[in-house]
């Protein structure tokens, strides 16, 4: 068991696809409003693909923005998005591991890997906390698109 934190940008998208290779049953992300932009690069994008391939539960919560709306549909193609208001910060969570991405305004500049098993569980009831506060993005979209 081990929290490491990992630095570059290389790096960094290399132990995100490893994380998300990883992942078993379940995939929960809450992340910033800039994040799905990054979500939907090429290499990120294509672990959500491969682990909707899987099987694998993806559950995402984000504040849905003018700015992100065309990414925020396309997460909406393979995982169920919830809408919101202010997160700051971004973390995703396995059955197993944990990732957060540390950023200053502009893309990530270090990612806090762990896979010790309270921090796993703590995470955990985090983002059920989140995920029962957010709402639905179906309505976040329409109230933005009118």
């Amino acid at each position: 068991m081990q929290t490491i934190v990992i630095s570059g940008k290389d790096e960094i998208i290399a132990e995100i696809a490893r994380y998300q290779s990883n992942i078993k049953k379940s995939w929960c992300a809450c992340v910033d409003s800039w994040i799905p932009m990054f979500s939907m690069s090429e290499g990120v994008r294509q672990g959500y693909i491969a682990a909707k391939d899987r099987g694998i539960k993806i559950r995402y919560i984000t504040e849905i923005t003018a700015d992100n709306l065309v990414q925020c549909k396309q997460i909406a193609d393979f995982a169920e998005l919830r809408h919101l208001p202010k997160i700051t910060g971004s973390f995703s969570v396995s059955e197993t591991e944990f990732i957060a991405g540390l950023r200053r305004g502009g893309p990530i500049e270090k990612l806090v890997y762990s896979n010790v098993p309270e921090i796993v569980r703590h995470q955990q009831e985090i983002f059920e906390t989140c995920w029962n506060n957010a709402v639905s993005a179906e309505s976040r979209i329409k109230e933005l698109e009118s």
